[in-house]
This record gives C-alpha cells, sequence and structure tokens, in this order.
C-alpha cells in the first residue's frame, strides 16, 4: 500500500494529516469503501490515529516495521541479506523476474485452445470439490495425477514405472532439491555438466555437496573425463535428452558409459528431462530412465515447461526402494501439492489435451 510505504519511507512524517476518505477517493478515482478498508488497515496495524471531529493523522507512535529494520536502515538491511545469500549461491543467483522481458526461455506460447480448456476444466473441478478435497492429502500428490504422470511418461518417455514411483512437486527445481535432500550429505561429490544449469549447481552447493563439473562435448557428458576428475562421486546430474545450454543430446554409447559408472559405484543419475518434448527435427529420445536395469536413476520432469511456468507442477520418479524416502522428505518440505491445481492437471491429462497442447506446439 502507498500510504504506508510512503510512512515507512518518510514521506509522511508522524503527525500528518491524511485527506478525508471522500476527498482522496475522488482524487483516485476509487470507491470511498476502498480508501476507508485501507484506512482501517492502517488504524488496525498502528500506522495511522484517528481523532473525532479532526480527522485522520500518521501516528506519532509508529510500530517497528516487520523486518525488523528501522526505515532508514531498510536498504542496509536488504543489501546484508543480498550478500548472504550470494555466498552460498554464487554471483549469478537469478534475480526475480516477470515473463515481460523480450526472448525470455523456460516457457511455451499458450494458445486460446489450451486456456480455454484449462479454464473450463478448472471450473468443472471447483464446482465438484466436497470438504474432504480441501483438507491434508498424500504428500506424493493424489491418485489421479500420478496415475495421469505415469501413463503419459510410458507412452511418451519409456519411462518405466507405475504410479506409486511418480512424487508430485512443484517442478524441476523443487525436484532437485528434493532429490539433493535425500540421497546426498554435505561433503558428498557430486557431478555436474560443464557448462550446465546453474540452478542446480547452486542447489547443490547450498546444501554442502562438493560440486565436481564435467565437460560437455557434442555428444553429451563426458563420462570417462567424469569418471577422472570424481571417481567416487555419489551422483550425477545431467540433461541427457536436451542438454543445457549447449541442446546437444547424450549419445547411446555414453548414456550406456553413464549407468555402467553408475551401477559399479552405486551412484545416482539424476535425469533432468525438462524439455525432452520439443526436438527441432524428429522424434523426442527416449529416456534414459528407460535403459536402467539396476534402479540407479532418478527422473526429472515438469509440465510447467509444456504448458505454462505459473502452475507450479512437476514431479519426479524414483525407484521402488527410495519411494518411503521421498515421500517422508516431500512431507517435510511442503506438506502437499495444491488440490485443485492436481485435479485439473490429471483431467487435463487424462482426456488428452496435453498430448493435444504438444502437437500444436512442435508445429
Amino acid at each position: 500500500m502507498q500510504v504506508r510505504s510512503a510512512i515507512l519511507a518518510g514521506g509522511l512524517r508522524p503527525g500528518a494529516k491524511l485527506p478525508s476518505s471522500r476527498d482522496l477517493a475522488g482524487r483516485l478515482g476509487v470507491a470511498r469503501a476502498s480508501v476507508v478498508a485501507a484506512y482501517e488497515q492502517l488504524l488496525a496495524e498502528g500506522y495511522l490515529a484517528a481523532r473525532t471531529g479532526s480527522g485522520t493523522y500518521v501516528s506519532t507512535d509508529l510500530p517497528e516495521p516487520v523486518e525488523g529494520c528501522l526505515p532508514a536502515a531498510a536498504d542496509r538491511c536488504k543489501r546484508d541479506a543480498q550478500t548472504g545469500a550470494a555466498d552460498v549461491l554464487g554471483d549469478d543467483a537469478a534475480p526475480a523476474h516477470t515473463d515481460e522481458r523480450p526472448f525470455n526461455t523456460g516457457r511455451t506460447l499458450v494458445d486460446a485452445r489450451t486456456a480455454e480448456v484449462w479454464r473450463r476444466l478448472t471450473h468443472r473441478a471447483v464446482r465438484g470439490f466436497g470438504p474432504g478435497d480441501l483438507g491434508y492429502a498424500d504428500p506424493s500428490g493424489s491418485s489421479e495425477l500420478r496415475a495421469a504422470v505415469s501413463d503419459y511418461l510410458r507412452a511418451a518417455r519409456a519411462v518405466r514405472c507405475g504410479p506409486e514411483q511418480v512424487i508430485v512437486t512443484a517442478g524441476t527445481q523443487h525436484a532437485i532439491d528434493l532429490t539433493t535432500r535425500v540421497i546426498l550429505h554435505p561433503g558428498d561429490e557430486a557431478w555436474v555438466e560443464d557448462p550446465g544449469y546453474p540452478l542446480t549447481r547452486q542447489t547443490l552447493a547450498a546444501a554442502g555437496v562438493a560440486v565436481r563439473p564435467v565437460p560437455v562435448d557434442a555428444h553429451g557428458l563426458d563420462v570417462t573425463a567424469g569418471a577422472r576428475v570424481a571417481p567416487c562421486a555419489r551422483a550425477a546430474f545431467v540433461t541427457p535428452s536436451h542438454q543445457y545450454p549447449t541442446g546437444v543430446v547424450l549419445s547411446m554409447a555414453r548414456r550406456l558409459d553413464l549407468l555402467t559408472w553408475a551401477r559399479e559405484h552405486s551412484a545416482w543419475v539424476v535425469e533432468d528431462d525438462y524439455a525432452s518434448e520439443f526436438r527441432y527435427s524428429g522424434r523426442p529420445l527416449a529416456s534414459l530412465q528407460g535403459l536402467d536395469d539396476a534402479e540407479r536413476v532418478i527422473y526429472v520432469g515438469t509440465l510447467n515447461k509444456a504448458l505454462f511456468p505459473g502452475l507450479r507442477l512437476g514431479y519426479v520418479v524414483v525407484p521402488p526402494r527410495l519411494v518411503r524416502a521421498f515421500a517422508r522428505t516431500r512431507d517435510l518440505m511442503d506438506r502437499q501439492p495444491p488440490s485443485l491445481l492436481q485435479a485439473v492437471a490429471a483431467e487435463f491429462m487424462r482426456q488428452g489435451h496435453l498430448a493435444a497442447h504438444i502437437r500444436r506446439m512442435r508445429l
């Protein structure tokens, strides 16, 4: 609220008289009730004081800001917080942004057909929701969405899994964080692609994992170089179907070498399949997870890239022996995914709208 900000910034001094609600509503071109409600909120918070028969004034006894910083020190507190974050995340930590930037990456076009179907399914889901749908639920995700994801991945990505192996997340980054918490400990080594996705590296560093960059060439991650750099690494984080940022595909020979290394060293391969649905030519390659006979691959995917980032739904497919650990950790992190969005996404996939949307986006 601008009045609160002006008070905290010192633009409105203690004791300053504010316009009447009627006068301010006329100046702003809004309903008087909106101004009255805003004044009442500021009165309740202690920023304003009302004097009967006189008007409304900025309080002379202002409360401390919520952040615990005095207004004059707000910038310093902000700088301190940013500096502390940079110590862990590095200088390339991504700032908050919107989709209004040109050449923005990480999303597809939401065409009118997709938007209308999503709107219709959302209205239907809301009308059908009962008290049971609004309470606590399975932290791994709804059975309907997990089944839909499992069916889709088996058909489209040759992933070998059942619904019980699917853990619903808020997206790829949440899935990477969840996976890191389950399979790695501070001090463990992990391979990352070089060049590679910065947020994966930052997530591992924040968890105290020793990040070991492994070069990427025209055939993808150089497994031989990785084995030389960190032969005892506990995990390898890869984007084999569409390497970020080069776009190369991990060759079949390298895929088999990577799976052999993981099996022989009891290590994990985290397959980030963030954009497998989209290629400039040819059919999408089958997943690395589908080649894994030793159950050493953890498969990460997302609906946010194929549909829209604001959806905040992704998934991680885990080997059966890790299901319980992932579900428990998911519960501790974020309790459960949102029920309404899961219901809409499950029906969207079940009715074939996701596959149709992807076909249209490939044209």
